[in-house]
């Protein structure tokens, strides 16, 4: 086998990779696929991914969080759904991850699928530990922000599915790309006064990242909020509408910018009040930062105010200069293409 590709299906993002057989990073992207708007669209995306890759000696690793998508009845439904599409179009010799067996092959689905829904987390925490004693794993996405810690090589986190890593602050259903600011705080500071917020989807945290000049094109693939453009004007636009303005009745440009800014400080801070809990189950010595994921700007500020060495998740795997920026990205997509090809050379 020389092609080892990992998938992570997700219910807003396809991310997918290619190892060799000695680990190198051949390839890693992540596509739109708002799975919400019909199921259709993740089919019809696979095959379109599939075509793009190699089509001898190739082996398939999948892990989702497409399960959570509201089109289906209750994630079970969902596990079964999209693993029954994905035989269909990857074929035989496609293997499925669970937080109880790791990567195989899974007989019996529905009495399994609490341990397949929702372990991308689960995947690239186990496979970072392989390469570092012990850390925190920090995944901040377009949606979400994993923050698993991981001592004695090993993955240990309190919690193993998304209700029990809510509660245990490993997971923060705050992203960089398509989390309402609304869902942020219910007031801000604004031109030196404190203030209430529209409570509307009226903008996301893309625009604030726009803004303050974090994100790169091809970070956001999303639509925007009102579905019109992704400019900074656009983001300002939408910014404004958060506060009851236009932005043309918003006395000077740094104004908006300070808003922006106030916007990310509150999601840091949400952010750093987990980290802390979670960092609590960790031993003092040799303690790291993975960082991963789109919002890995913000991991990076993020460790910087704790003084915690932080290390990019590409920087541990063998991969070009040209690879490395989209395999942090697709760093889920790319540890599972790697626990592919462990478990298969062994």
């Amino acid at each position: 086998m020389s092609n080892y590709i990992g998938w992570d299906i997700g219910g807003a993002h396809i991310k997918v990779a290619n190892v060799n057989n000695i680990g190198k990073v051949l390839y890693a992207e992540q596509y739109a696929t708002p799975i919400w708007k019909g199921f259709s669209i993740l089919e019809d995306q696979l095959n379109y991914i599939e075509k793009q890759l190699p089509k001898e000696r190739i082996s398939h690793g999948l892990t989702m969080t497409a399960e959570l998508v509201d089109i289906f009845n209750s994630r079970k439904d969902g596990v079964v759904k999209v693993i029954d599409l994905c035989k269909k179009i990857l074929g035989k010799n496609t293997f499925f991850y669970s937080t109880n067996y790791g990567l195989g092959k899974i007989n019996n689905i529905e009495k399994n699928y609490t341990n397949i829904a929702s372990a991308n987390w689960h995947a690239s925490a186990s496979y970072v530990a392989t390469l570092i004693e012990s850390g925190l794993f920090i995944d901040i996405g377009s949606t979400t922000t994993d923050i698993i810690p991981f001592a004695n090589n090993k993955s240990c986190p309190d919690g193993l599915n998304d209700f029990s890593r809510l509660c245990s602050n490993e997971l923060v259903y705050t992203g960089v790309i398509r989390t309402p600011l609304m869902s942020l705080t219910t007031r801000v500071k604004f031109n030196g006064n404190e203030q209430g917020i529209v409570s509307e989807n009226f903008a996301n945290t893309a625009d604030i990242y726009r803004i303050l000049g974090y994100l790169n094109d091809s970070d956001d693939l999303m639509d925007a909020a009102d579905g019109k453009g992704k400019s900074v004007i656009d983001s300002k636009c939408r910014l404004a509408r958060m506060i009851g303005l236009d932005l043309c009745d918003v006395n000077d440009d740094r104004s908006c910018t300070d808003l922006a800014k106030y916007f990310h400080e509150v999601q840091i801070e949400m952010i750093i009040n987990a980290v802390k809990k979670v960092l609590l189950k960790l031993p003092e010595k040799n303690k790291y930062i993975i960082c991963a994921g789109v919002g890995q700007f913000l991991v990076k500020i993020i460790a910087e105010k704790l003084d915690i060495p932080c290390i990019n998740f590409s920087d541990l795997v063998d991969c070009s200069i040209e690879n490395k920026y989209k395999s942090n990205i697709c760093a889920s997509a790319v540890s599972i293409a790697q626990l592919n090809r462990i478990s298969q050379i062994k």
